[in-house]
C-alpha cells in the first residue's frame, strides 16, 4: 500500500479547526493498492479505510449539531 505523508507547519495547524483538520486526513488517507497486495489484502484495507472515514463523518456531523 503506498503510503503518503503530509506534514503541517505549527501555523497551519493554529489556523485549522476540527473540521478543516479531518478533511485535510480523509484526503490524506486515499491509498492505492500495490500491485503485489492480493484482493484480500485490498479489501481488509478497505474495509479499515471505510470505518476511518465513516467514524470522521459521524465527527463531523456531531460538530454541526452543536
Amino acid at each position: 500500500m503506498a503510503n503518503r505523508f503530509k506534514r503541517w507547519t505549527s501555523d497551519e495547524v493554529m489556523k485549522m479547526n476540527e473540521e478543516t483538520f479531518m478533511v485535510e486526513v480523509l484526503d490524506m488517507i486515499k491509498f492505492s493498492p500495490e500491485l503485489d497486495e492480493s484482493y484480500t489484502q485490498v479489501q481488509a484495507t478497505q474495509k479499515k479505510l471505510d470505518a476511518i472515514e465513516m467514524a470522521l463523518k459521524m465527527r463531523l456531523e456531531a460538530k454541526k449539531t452543536d
